[in-house]
């Protein structure tokens, strides 16, 4: 209850701050936009990164709204706050939008029909706003007489009998059409449609934007351009990776996006975003913001830049190497790859690869680039394969293989329109914010790691859900059967702006120490065994990005609806194989969303046996 007065207070101070500030300057307006935001720090940035901070404390996001007119204050409460309790709080207690693009098209169409009522309210206060003009026109021929209130003129106009009748006319006629205007409360149209779509349709409301949507699609763009190397003038201009659109940034949007990636401790990446903004500072004539502003954020990321880099060349002197010291000449290790740069990197593929290693090699997956050379990719076919399964005798899979060993396999068509539509409507009632297996497999945790939406479908809940099961368990050779326990229920995950997941292994239990294992992971977990195989369905195509990169691997499967994606997690001993590490590419236009079958170990014991060697 706490944290839902504290919601609707925050949305108090938005309605009215703005209210109060629209005649001020621009830097004011930077206030009003910034100050009631809490610093992104509080979320994103790591335990040594500094937080970002101007010598002016109107500057800094994390200062306080300072509201300085106590009636304005009084009189907003009163006028609004019956309006949020009763209306709007159904929707902000269902918050986090920014994770599923489903409840974002929900969204979007609830603003449509919020801005054709506002379109609406605002015709009826000009239509009442006309009346007391002209009001107030007629009443301009009293005023012609003379100083009203002086004897003399009061007399000649009560003699007047036209100007008595036009007091009649005003103060009985007119005024009650003032009186009966006034009492007509168009806003309440308004209120209809914001309770209307809190409420929904059977019971499933639209989700109302707080401010940790604001930041997580803040550190999505941010994401985006450091994982694509989008480029930064065509981004802002609205042309992502190729799709032009009207949405552009602000100098005071690149300012905030800048403030995120210094939190998040890229400071190259927080450079390029003040440079940006400052330029387009001078462009807009200093509109949202100005040059002198950003110019002290600048400022402040170069030095923590140069500061980095000292440091990193201190060390390279120590081991004898030379990492560069000049700002844009090279990034941190987790930010190569810079769009300006034409240098060609090399990059190692299996086991043996350091974090940075990895995370070079997601992202450049992501990008689209090709890291098997082009013999190994001369062994990669396609071909029809009726994987043992007689009933797939006369209708062979359609199979792309895009790696040996471990095998990772493409499976095309294996799911009709029809199919995936009843899957999706299905799921979207039961979507939550996807969690993550907690510290020492402690639980589950919402993560930043992963941005998506989940829901869980019973094999035996649905006709659909239940052959798709016996498909699977077709194509793979491997026991599907959830009365058993053999597999898990289906998983359906819709992904948001700028949707990924970190790398990361789908197994849960090889990699946990003896102590974990007894005293964090629930004993059931053991008894099933672990997931000793991962089939994903992809139920749409994506515009850009959106692909399941192997770093280790050196390859990533692109999504197709209709097609899946399948590959074992353990190896025949029943060790983890560690070279299935893989991750989801952020989503830079469209939607995602995909379904994944889980197969536990326990039922497999006679359909994958172990090999001859322990290392198989």
């Amino acid at each position: 209850m706490k944290r839902v007065l504290r919601d609707l207070q925050l949305l108090l101070k938005y309605l009215f701050y703005f209210d109060l500030t629209r005649s001020s300057s621009s830097s004011d307006r930077l206030e009003s936009f910034t100050r009631d935001l809490p610093h992104p720090a509080h979320h994103l940035r790591s335990p040594h990164a500094p937080v970002i901070a101007s010598s002016h404390s109107n500057h800094h996001y994390a200062t306080r709204p300072v509201i300085n007119n106590p009636r304005a204050l009084t009189m907003g409460w009163r006028a609004l706050c019956w309006v949020v309790v009763v209306c709007l709080y159904p929707i902000l207690i269902k918050a986090e939008v920014f994770t599923s693009i489903q409840d974002l098209k929900a969204v979007f169409a609830m603003e449509g029909k919020l801005v054709s009522a506002l379109s609406n309210y605002l015709e009826d206060m000009e239509t009442k706003l006309d009346r007391i003009r002209k009001y107030l026109r007629e009443y301009e021929q009293v005023a012609a007489e003379g100083v009203v209130g002086d004897e003399m003129t009061m007399e000649r106009l009560a003699g007047n009998p036209v100007h008595a009748f036009h007091l009649m006319k005003r103060l009985t006629v007119d005024w009650r059409h003032l009186e009966d205007l006034a009492k007509s409360d168009p806003w309440m149209d308004v209120v209809e449609t914001m309770r209307k779509s809190g409420n929904g349709l059977g019971g499933h409301g639209v989700r109302f934007p707080r401010e940790e949507d604001l930041h997580g699609a803040a550190q999505a763009l941010v994401r985006l351009h450091d994982v694509y190397n989008l480029n930064m003038t065509q981004l802002v201009r609205g042309n992502v990776w190729g799709v032009q659109s009207a949405a552009e940034l602000t100098a005071q949007d690149c300012l905030y996006m800048g403030k995120h990636s210094y939190n998040l401790g890229m400071y190259s990446r927080a450079v390029q975003w003040f440079e940006e903004a400052y330029t387009l500072a001078g462009l807009e004539g200093n509109a949202t913001i100005t040059q002198d502003q950003v110019n002290v954020f600048l400022m402040t990321a170069i030095k923590a830049h140069e500061e980095r880099e000292a440091q990193h060349n201190e060390a390279a002197a120590i081991e004898g190497q030379d990492f560069g010291a000049k700002l844009g000449e090279e990034k941190e290790q987790e930010e190569e790859e810079d769009s300006r740069s034409s240098k060609r990197r090399t990059h190692r593929l299996g086991v043996k690869l350091t974090p940075e290693e990895d995370a070079d090699n997601f992202q450049a997956l992501c990008r689209g680039e090709q890291l098997l050379s082009p013999k190994y990719l001369s062994t990669l076919t396609c071909f029809y394969d009726w994987r043992g399964e007689p009933y797939l005798r006369l209708m062979p899979a359609k199979v792309e293989r895009q790696h040996w060993k471990p095998e990772l396999l493409t499976f095309h068509d294996v799911l009709s329109d029809l199919e995936i539509e009843h899957i999706q409507y299905l799921a979207q009632p039961m979507l939550t914010r996807a969690m993550v297996q907690g510290p020492q497999g402690k639980g589950n945790q919402v993560s930043n790691t992963r941005t998506s939406k989940v829901g869980w479908l019973d094999d035996n809940s649905d006709p659909i859900v239940g052959r798709l099961g016996r498909r699977v368990a077709m194509l793979t050779g491997l026991s599907t059967d959830v009365s058993t326990e053999d597999a898990e229920l289906l998983q359906v995950a819709n992904y948001g702006i700028g949707g990924h997941y970190n790398p990361h292994h789908d197994y849960l239990l090889v990699d946990k120490s003896e102590y974990e294992l007894i005293h964090n992971i629930n004993p059931r977990e053991i008894m099933l065994g672990d997931r000793i195989a991962t089939f994903m369905f992809y139920l749409s195509d994506v515009t850009r990005g959106g692909a399941t990169a192997f770093p280790r691997l050196g390859t990533a499967v692109w999504p197709k609806k209709g097609s899946a994606a399948f590959w074992y997690n353990l190896k025949k001993s029943g060790h983890g194989d560690i070279t299935t590490l893989h991750g989801a590419c952020p989503v830079v236009h469209g939607s995602k969303w995909v379904s994944n079958k889980w197969i536990r170990e326990r039922g497999q014991f006679l359909r994958r046996k172990c090999g001859l060697s322990p290392r198989e």
